[in-house]
Formats: structure tokens, sequence, C-alpha cells
């Protein structure tokens, strides 16, 4: 009988194990005696072969011997069942139903006694008994364990390992630690550990850092099985991200390979987490900085000049300005031409004037003639829209009463996006993202240098787009006691919408900023507003060409591999057990389970 299912079930066994007594030896050479004596009940079938765990695959059956009550048995063989493990098989003496015997069970097992990592001085070993199935044994067992030590050792030098003795004799010469468990359970491990001086020792096992933590988790398949699946899982992060999801056919290798090297060793189950987690967080942190870039492959020419005439969004877009900050550009300048107006303040909420609506207009069929009517009202009131805004107003119409953050403006972007990078074809990019940059740069420098409030609110009606892509401009807009509200925030539009006073420019009791000012002012209004659009638009969430979410386009891989997956298919068309160890600590020597069969 065996801790396995298959045949354990088909005959029905059952049984008891009153008593399990287990005896180690130390040997000079780090080598061990065992002695089993194990009694069984037999409730079911009768009970013809026992199968026995044993710490490790190095054992020799040629010095191992058995007998039950007192009749030698000679056939023992490598359990088919329980690995690392035999089988005895009890012959002639089987244990009928409703009778008992005790099975003894000696044999030798090398390279048990390791070098203790604590303690240079002291030799290390750790054992744990045989157990059986619970499915198939009944009541508990008196288990006791004894481990002899070499002549010559105190009882009092040796030291328990995690779990303490339940006493130390002295037994003819020789120190005896002893554990007992009066109610165990024979089919739980029992695993204890002890320590004691190399006196008398030839050899011990040594074993390096690595080795032994190799061991530990070869001896700890759970704890293997967890920190493998760790692996895998950060693997598939790691892997997906970085080719922002393409190249399954390149995983598929890349992962049977990994699984492959933490089923063949171990210690790979401990190396790769520790590998693969500062690449998932490089990965990540590289990811972040990347999602602030979305502009497509241009085709510019080197030395092909400066491209000229972009509006304030489109130079936005050019120098890669956060979307939230474009966006804002994008409504502020429809706010300006009065092509939209605010309903509300905080949060921002917008709707398209009564003049450019176009959607309920039953005689408007088509979106071209709705562009069309946008454009014949905006220049009849001597504005114009770009071709990049009609997407903006159509959303804003569909979306009345909704405040701006929670409208998707993704596909306009895209457009704006688009639109930007067509023109500068035949243009020099990095020339032309220069020029903007000082464009940026000499509004603020201007903007700061007009010290008259007079002079510095017509100069910021006339050029705030430009000014606010400088990342300082609050500290134009509110100086020195000077609030700047543009022409479309002034008088009853916003302040009606907000029910509050009308916004004014000019200067604030004191003379001086304070940060009340700046919060009550536009540009503290503005930085809010921003701020509450960071996350409506996502580099990642726009369809642009040349664009990916990771660092690697691998879909050619997987064209490559489904082509070759259909062409194999169009031309064949044509055509158990025991138990494990479960040690841990400085030397790991388990004797694994077994079971009767």
């Amino acid at each position: 009988m065996t801790a396995g299912g298959g045949p354990v079930a088909a005959q029905s066994y059952s049984f008891g194990v009153p008593d399990l007594k287990m005896q180690v030896y130390v040997q000079p050479d780090a080598s061990v005696k065992i002695v089993y004596d194990i009694t069984f009940n037999n409730y079911g079938s009768p009970i013809d072969i026992v199968d026995i765990g044993v710490p490790h695959s190095h054992y020799s059956i040629s010095n191992m011997s058995a007998s039950i009550n007192g009749v030698s048995l000679r056939d023992i063989r490598k359990s088919e069942y329980v690995n690392p493990g035999v089988e005895v098989h009890l012959g002639d003496q089987a244990i009928p139903r409703g009778s008992s015997g005790t099975l003894h069970f000696e044999f030798s097992m090398p390279d048990l006694v390791f070098q203790d990592t604590t303690n240079k001085d002291l030799a290390s070993l750790q054992i744990t008994p045989t157990w059986f199935d619970r499915d198939l044994v009944r009541g508990t067992s008196n288990i006791q364990l004894a481990i002899y030590m070499l002549e010559g050792i105190h009882p009092d030098e040796v030291l328990y390992q995690d779990v303490p003795f339940t006493t130390k004799v002295l037994y003819q010469g020789r120190a005896v630690a002893v554990w007992q468990w009066p109610q165990g359970t024979a089919t739980q491990a029992y695993r204890v550990g002890v320590s004691f001086p190399q006196r008398g020792m030839t050899r011990v096992v040594k074993m390096t850092l690595i080795q032994l933590t190799n061991k530990w988790l070869a001896d700890n398949p759970t704890t293997r099985l967890i920190l493998g699946a760790t692996a895998m899982i950060m693997f598939t992060v790691l892997f997906f991200r970085f080719s922002g999801g393409t190249g399954f056919s390149v995983f598929t290798i890349l992962g049977g390979g990994l699984l492959v090297l933490l089923f063949i060793s171990p210690l790979s189950a401990l190396i790769a987490p520790v590998i693969i987690a500062p690449l998932v967080v490089l990965n990540e942190s590289s990811l972040k900085k990347k999602r602030r870039t979305y502009l497509p492959a241009i085709a510019q020419v080197e030395g092909g000049g400066i491209k000229r005439g972009l509006t304030a969004p489109e130079a936005g877009v050019l120098i890669e300005m956060p979307l939230n900050k474009v966006l804002t550009l994008v409504l502020f300048g429809l706010l300006e031409k009065g092509i939209i107006e605010v309903t509300k303040d905080e949060p921002l909420t917008v709707q398209v004037t009564p003049d450019y609506r176009v959607l309920h207009d039953a005689t408007l069929t088509t979106e071209k003639a709705r562009i069309q009517r946008r454009r014949q009202v905006a220049q009849a009131k001597g504005t114009i829209i770009h071709s990049y805004e009609d997407g903006y107003l159509t959303l804003i119409e569909q979306h009345h009463g909704k405040p701006v953050r929670d409208i998707d403006f993704s596909k306009p972007t895209e457009t704006l996006i688009k639109v930007t990078a067509a023109k500068m074809k035949g243009f020099d990019l990095s020339d032309t993202q220069e020029y903007y940059r000082r464009v940026i740069d000499r509004a603020m420098e201007q903007a700061s240098s007009l010290g008259e409030v007079e002079a510095r609110e017509q100069y910021l009606d006339k050029y705030l787009p430009w000014v606010m892509m400088n990342d300082n401009y609050p500290t134009v807009l509110t100086h020195r006691g000077y609030n700047y509200w543009p022409v479309w925030a002034r008088g009853p539009r916003l302040a009606g919408a907000a029910g509050a006073a009308p916004k004014v420019s000019g200067p604030a009791i004191g003379g001086r900023t304070r940060a009340g000012d700046v919060a009550a002012s536009f540009a503290g209004w503005a930085e809010s507003t921003m701020g509450s659009m960071a996350a409506a638009i996502m580099p990642g969430s726009l369809n642009l060409p040349g664009v990916k979410g990771g660092f690697v386009d691998l879909s050619g891989a997987d064209k490559v591999t489904g082509d070759i997956f259909t062409a194999l298919a169009k031309s064949s068309g044509g055509s158990g057990g025991g138990g494990g160890c479960a040690c841990a600590g400085c030397a790991c020597a388990c004797a694994c389970a077994g079971g009767g069969r």
C-alpha cells in the first residue's frame, strides 16, 4: 500500500499505526544508520507491500534489511509510488484484515551529516520520519524518534534546531536526543534537527550558501512553486509591457524556456524574481517617461527650414507638451473666439454658443455640411475655425452640460496631432521645435518686462496662449498684487456661470502677491483646471502611427508565426505520489513519506 490514490482505493486499504519508532545512528563518515519499527493494525485489504520514504535518492538496496514479526523479508525494491523511497514486499507474511504486525526495517544512508552553517565547529543533521496517506490511516500514533550521537559527546553539547527535545539521555556511552509525540499522527511530517560537536567525525558534508539554498528549495516544493509562479507573472508583465502587448509567439518561446529552467533548477525560482523585479521597475519607470511622448514619425527634412504659422496648440503638440495642457490651450482658444462659453467654472463646463450649434439642425444631414455651416458663421463673425477644432466642438455639443474633464477628447486630439505632423512634412523638426521654444520664452520675457498694468494686460490679451505654454506663466498673470483675467472670463460670462462677482484684471490691496491672491486668480483657476484634466487624455489611448505602448513592436514575429502555422495547416489538410521532504535550516535530510500499500 502507498500514499498514492489509484491502487489504494481499488483495494480498500485501511489501517492504524499505533506505534512508529525511528532510531538514527550518526556514523563518522557523515552517513547514518536508520532503524524503523512500525506497528500496523489492519482494518481493510491485506497489507502485502509497505512503502518507506528515504532521505534522498543515493541509497543502496543492498544494505537494507527487513522483517515482519521477526520473519525475514528479502524482496525490497525501488518504490513505484514514493520518490525517493523503497517498497518492502511482505509475501506470505502479508497482514490480513483484523490482524496486527510490526515491520522492522533498517538501512544506511550516506551524506546526511552536514557542516553547521551557524558554527564551524558543529555538525548538523535534520531528519523526518516516514508518513502515510491521511485517507488510509485511522486513529492516533505514538511516534518516537531518537538520534544517537558518536561516543564521547555529552548530552549537554547537543543542541536542537527549531523543535525542542522531549529529553536527552546518555545510553551505552552515546548521547541520545529524543522526541516523542504520544498523540501524534502517522500522516504528518515531523521534521527535527540537531547540532553537535564534530569530535569523532572523519567527514561532514560541506555546502556553500548557494548549494544549501538550492537544496532547501528542492526540499520545499510549495515555496518553490510560489516563487516560480511569481517569477512567471512578473516576466509576463515585463514582456508585454515592454513589447506593447505584441509578440505572443516570442513570449511563448521565452516563457517556455523560463518554465523549463524553473523546473530543472530549484535555485532559479529564487534568482528569477530577484532579477526580473528590478527590470519591471525600470521598465515601468521608462514607460512613465515615454508616456509623455506622443508625436508620431514625421517625414521631415533635415535643413528643410522652420515651419512657421502654427497655432499655440499645434506648437504645444510639436514640442510634446502634456496633453492636458494642449487640451486647455484648445479650449481657451475657442473661448477667446466666442465659439464656446463657460457655464460652470468648477469643474470647468462649457457649451457651444447658439450660433455655432449644428447637431439639431435637420437640414444638415452630413458631418461635412455641419462643418461648413460652422465655417460660414465664423467667417461672418470675423474669426476662423481650425480643422482640428471641429472634433472638439462636436463632442462638446454632444455632451451638453458635462464637465470637460469627463469628456473623452482622444479622437479630436489624435486629429490635432496628425494635422500637426502633416504640416511638418518637408520641414526640419528639431529646428522648428527650437524655434517655438524660443517664441514661448520670448513671450514670457516680454510679458514679465511690462510693468504697467494696462500695457501688460494688452499684451496678455493678445499673446496669452504663448505665455501659458511657459511653465512659469502664473508669475506673470499674478504678480505684485496684479491679477490678470482674459477677456472671455471678464464681466458676466464666467462670473454669471459661477454666481460670483465679475472678474476684473487689476491690482490687489497691498501691492504684493499673496498665496490667497494666486488661488483666487485666473492663474490659480487655470492651474487647477489643467490639473483636473491630467488623466483625460493619455498617449497610450491614442491610435497614432509609430506610437506604441512599449519599446519594441513584435507584431511582425506574430504574423510570421501565424503564416507558418497557416501553411502547415494547409499542408496537413492535403495529406503519483508518496510524499515530499519539507526541511529547512542548516542541512536537510528527510525520510520522506511512505506507507503501506
